[in-house]
C-alpha cells in the first residue's frame, strides 16, 4: 500500500482522538449534567453495553435502510437534547439538534457527487459525533462510571475488535454498508478517492478513558491517560496497515483500533491506582473542583485523599 493513504488516516484519527477527547475534559470540569436515578454503576452494567455493542451491527445490517436512519435519528437526537439541555435553552437546543441532524440528512442525500461534496459531507457529520460522544461520555462518567469500569470496557473491545475484524468481518461490512449513508456513526474526511475515518465508539471509549482518569487521580492521571490515547488510540492503528495487511476484499482497510489500545490503557489503570491510590468518586471529584476555585486544598491536582474517606460515588 501507498504511505498517502496511512498518513492521511494518522491526519484524520489525531485531529479526531484529540478534539474529541479535550472537549470532553472541558465539559466534565465545566458542565454538570443531571444524574439519572439508576443506582451505582457496576460491573453489570459494562456487561450490558458489551451486549449492546454486539448485537447492533447485527441490527443494523439487517434492518432497511429507512429504518436504520430512524433508529439513528432518535439515537443522536436523544444523545444531543441530553447532553447540552444544561448550556441551551430549550428552543435553542431543539433548532441546534434539528438543524444538525436535517443538514447531515440533505447532504447524504444530495452532496455525495463531488469531492468537496463529501468534504462538507464528513465535515458536518464530524460535528454531531464529536457533541456526540462528548454528551455520552459525560454522561456515562457523572452517571458514576468509574475509570475501573472504563478499563474493563475498553479490555473487552479489544477482543471483541479482531474477532470482529480479522476472524469475521462484522465490522467491515458495517463500515462498508455505511460509507456515505446519513448520519454515518464515524468521523472522517475525504481527499481525492481516499476516504479516512474512526468509528464513534472508538472516540467514546477514548473520551471515557480521558474524563475517568481525570476524575479519578486529577491532572496526573489525564496526562498518563492523554499519552495513552494518543500513542495507542490514534498513531499505533493508523500505522499499523505499513506491517499488518488489513486490506479486505473490497481493497478497503479496516483496523481493529480498540486492540490496541485495550491492552495499554488496561495495565496504564493498574499503574495509576499502584502509584496513586483509590480513585476519586464523583462526590470528591466535585468537591476538589468547588476547593480549587475558593483556593482550597489542592485535590483538584489529583493528590490522593485519605484511605477511608468514601463520599458516595
Amino acid at each position: 500500500m501507498t504511505l498517502f493513504p496511512t498518513f492521511f488516516q494518522l491526519s484524520v484519527s489525531l485531529i479526531g482522538v484529540t478534539a474529541t477527547s479535550l472537549c470532553a475534559l472541558t465539559y466534565l470540569r465545566r458542565v454538570r449534567l443531571e444524574r439519572p436515578p439508576i443506582g451505582v454503576f457496576n460491573g453489570r452494567d459494562i456487561m450490558i453495553l458489551v451486549v449492546i455493542l454486539a448485537t447492533l451491527p447485527l441490527v443494523y445490517l439487517a434492518l432497511p435502510r429507512w429504518a436504520v436512519t430512524g433508529v439513528l435519528m432518535v439515537t443522536f437526537t436523544g444523545a444531543l437534547s441530553i447532553g447540552y439541555r444544561p448550556l441551551l435553552a430549550p428552543a435553542r437546543l431543539w433548532l441546534g439538534v434539528g438543524t444538525l441532524i436535517g443538514l447531515n440528512l440533505y447532504l447524504g442525500q444530495n452532496a455525495l457527487g463531488t469531492v468537496f461534496g463529501w468534504q462538507l459531507f464528513w465535515a458536518e457529520g464530524d460535528v454531531i459525533m464529536l457533541l456526540t460522544a462528548v454528551a455520552v461520555a459525560n454522561l456515562y462518567v457523572q452517571g458514576g462510571m468509574r475509570l475501573r469500569h472504563v478499563a474493563w470496557f475498553a479490555l473487552v473491545l479489544a477482543a471483541y475488535d479482531v474477532v470482529f475484524t480479522a476472524v469475521f468481518p462484522l465490522t467491515n461490512a458495517l463500515v462498508e454498508d455505511f460509507l456515505g449513508f446519513p448520519l454515518d456513526p464515524s468521523m472522517g474526511m475525504r481527499i481525492g478517492t481516499y476516504n479516512a475515518a474512526l468509528g464513534l465508539g472508538d472516540l467514546l471509549i477514548y473520551s471515557l478513558f480521558l474524563i475517568a482518569s481525570y476524575k479519578a487521580y486529577g491532572w496526573r492521571g489525564g496526562r498518563v491517560a492523554a499519552a495513552v490515547i494518543l500513542l495507542f488510540g490514534s498513531v499505533a492503528p493508523a500505522l499499523a496497515p505499513l506491517v499488518i495487511n488489513f486490506v479486505d476484499a473490497r481493497a478497503d482497510i479496516v483496523v481493529p483500533a480498540q486492540t490496541w489500545f485495550g491492552p495499554p490503557a488496561f495495565l496504564a489503570y493498574h499503574w495509576m491506582r499502584r502509584r496513586y491510590g483509590r480513585e476519586r468518586t464523583m462526590r470528591e471529584f466535585l468537591d476538589s473542583q468547588q476547593g480549587a476555585r475558593q483556593g482550597g486544598d489542592g485535590r483538584a491536582d489529583g493528590q490522593e485523599l485519605p484511605q477511608g474517606v468514601l463520599v458516595g460515588q
